[in-house]
Formats: C-alpha cells, structure tokens, sequence
C-alpha cells in the first residue's frame, strides 16, 4: 500500500527547541529529511516541512498545522527531541499520539518498539496526549516524535553511532 506522509521537523530556525549535548531544531531537520529521503526511495511520497519563519511558540504550532493540514496526506508527524536534565546515562526514547486516536496509537507504538530497537535506546512509552497542539489540532493520526534526550550524553552517543539505523527503521514503521 502506498503512503503519502506529511513530515516536520519540531519547533524552528527562530523557536529553538531543547539543548544540551545536541541541539533538537538541528537534529530533528536531520532525522526528518534523512527519513523522507528514505520513505520517497520506497516509492512513498512525502511532504516535508521545517519552519523558518514563525517567531513565538504560537506561530510556530499553528504554522505547522497549518502546512500539515493544508497537505494530502494520510499521516501527520512531527519529529522532536526530548530534554529533562544533563546526564551521562541513555534516558530513551518514546512517541506521542493523539488521545482517543487508535490507528495513530498503533502506529505510534509501532514507531516506538523501532526507534527503541533500531538506536539501542531504553524505550519509555507510548504516550496519548490531549494538550499539545500539533496532536490536537492535525487531522491525519497524528504522531509526535521523541527520538531520545538531547541532555543525556548516552542517548546522545546511541544516536550519533545509530543515527542511519534509527531513521530506516523510522521511515520503515511510517509505512508499513
């Protein structure tokens, strides 16, 4: 079955996310482009978006909604880094999705268990969520991203050393 995927990289150029040892508006461009480029070689379109224009928070979730809801698609997600405090040891990794949503909670947990495998991370959990605007306010199964912790040096070391691993097994979760 042939997917159509609206992709975007969480926050923007002007509404920086977390930091730490990595930074997430770089590292989530990387993560999203890289799987787009992997999703298309399959033979999927993809549609992707990162915002360089937005500067509050506000601007910014409506900005993405916005090009997420005015895209043909069948599946919105976003892709964000965690942060919570500076540590040395792997923190993990988990997704996102709409409450109330089952097809985005089953692929949600799909996107988990493969992110998990794929980077050598401690997966957290599968989080349905009814406050965050990307997940409210798409209108394809949204899915939000939480690749790892960009203020844990071992989660950190497990992404550098797995990164091409992580984004495969993304891209292949999306749409299988």
């Amino acid at each position: 079955m042939m997917r159509t995927i609206t992709i975007s990289s969480g926050h923007g150029r002007n509404i920086r996310g977390a930091s730490g040892v990595m930074d997430e508006v770089t590292e989530a461009r990387r993560v999203t482009d890289r799987v787009a480029e992997i999703i298309r070689g399959n033979g999927h379109t993809v549609n992707v978006f990162h915002d360089d224009v937005s500067t509050t928070v506000t601007q910014n979730i409506n900005w993405l909604v916005a090009r997420h809801n005015g895209s043909t698609r069948d599946l919105d997600v976003s892709v964000h880094f965690n942060a919570f405090q500076p540590t040395d040891r792997p923190m993990g990794t988990e997704v996102l999705h709409r409450t109330g949503d089952p097809l985005a909670s089953v692929i949600a947990a799909r996107v988990s268990r493969a992110m998990a495998q794929a980077g050598g991370f401690r997966e957290r959990a599968v989080q349905p969520r009814d406050n965050l605007g990307f997940l409210l306010n798409c209108r394809q199964n949204p899915i939000l991203l939480e690749v790892c912790f960009v203020d844990s040096r071992g989660d950190a070391d497990l992404y550098n050393r797995n990164f091409e691993a992580i984004c495969a097994a993304i891209a292949d979760a999306l749409v299988t």
